[in-house]
């Protein structure tokens, strides 16, 4: 089967690999499509510390079911979604539905089972999600990337008419816009640097897009915002949140650190501000799922790229390098 290999930091090729083996309580898919996330390009890039070589990437997929293992609950030909993080199931954290706080926790793509970027791949029966009949695959492929926003959104707590500020116009941002409205939000406004993305942001509904490439605005928002969602991570991104946000406030990072931030917590305390993180989500789709199927969500304006596997690898590293910019790459199997 043809599958883009990660041979090495920056080594993406597509190469001609023997089918996966298919073991007990395993399905096995036909890729459909697989877009490419933010972190599929760090790994690309050799930036992602705990990528391992050689790894097949790709999480955010859609696809049919080819071959299962006796005694599970599908067929082929069933069109279904990956639901990418692997956990033991011997963990009570899998038992919980909590696969993204084991510390057997891993993704799809990135450390032991290669991925999405391949015509087939074998993943776990709990795993696979069933796609509803209003979905496309290339929609169906999108569902990941939303579950982050969704969960991002409820770990903001988010009441009817809140207030939401969102850091940062990329893929994640632009979904994390509309699912706050769909979810309740009264006013939402994202900054970003990027004149395209902010554009987006705009034609997507928000109430404001700032451009902060002059600077951020801290005394127009002090005290403006009832939930702060913070996809940059930084030490100024946390300080800028915090002074955002509205007494009783909820600031959300989803953004991966890239350092240690310090917290000032007499200003948080004062406010009776919380600060939560936000990795990953749990086994639970069907918000994701449910927002996608019904169109409360425009999927489809954040894909700027479609391509083929084998126009991938040279696309990737223009984007890498700063050559061409987007927002979303779908890539057709």
């Amino acid at each position: 089967m043809k599958a883009l290999v990660l041979k090495a930091p920056r080594q993406l090729e597509l190469t001609d690999l023997p089918r996966p083996p298919l073991a007990p309580s395993q399905v096995r898919l036909g890729i459909r499509k697989v877009g490419i996330c933010g972190s599929d390009y760090s790994s690309i890039a050799g930036k992602l510390p705990f990528t391992r070589f050689p790894i097949v990437p790709g999480h955010e997929a859609s696809g049919e079911v080819l071959e299962t293992a006796p005694g599970l609950a599908w067929s082929p030909g069933d069109r279904v979604l990956i639901h990418p993080i692997l956990c033991r199931p011997d963990d009570p954290a899998f038992v919980r539905g909590e696969v993204h706080h084991s510390d057997s926790t891993e993704v799809l793509g990135v450390v032991s089972r290669n991925g999405a970027y391949a015509e087939e791949v074998v993943v776990e029966d709990y795993m696979v999600r069933r796609m509803t009949p209003q979905m496309d695959f290339e929609s169906a492929a999108m569902v990941e990337p939303v579950a982050v926003a969704v969960r991002a959104v409820q770990m903001g707590r988010l009441r009817s008419g809140d207030r939401v500020l969102v850091f940062g116009a990329g893929n994640i941002g632009l979904l994390l816009v509309q699912v706050a409205r769909a979810l309740g939000a009264g006013r939402v406004v994202v900054t970003d640097l990027v004149p395209q993305r902010l554009a987006l942001a705009r034609s997507l509904g928000v109430d404001e897009a700032v451009d902060v490439s002059d600077g951020f605005p801290s005394a127009r928002f002090e005290k403006s915002f009832d939930v702060v969602i913070d996809g940059l991570g930084t030490n100024d991104s946390v300080n800028r949140a915090l002074a955002a946000c509205a007494r009783g406030g909820r600031i959300v990072v989803y953004g991966v650190p890239g350092g240690d931030v310090t917290w000032p917590l007499r200003a948080a305390f004062s406010k009776d501000v919380t600060l939560a993180t936000c990795r990953l989500y749990d086994a639970d789709f069907s918000t994701a799922v449910q927002l996608v199927s019904e169109g409360r969500l425009r999927v489809a304006d954040l894909i700027t790229h479609r391509v083929s596997l084998a126009d991938a690898p040279a696309l990737i590293t223009r984007l890498i390098d700063g050559a061409e910019s987007g927002i979303k790459v779908m890539i057709s199997v």
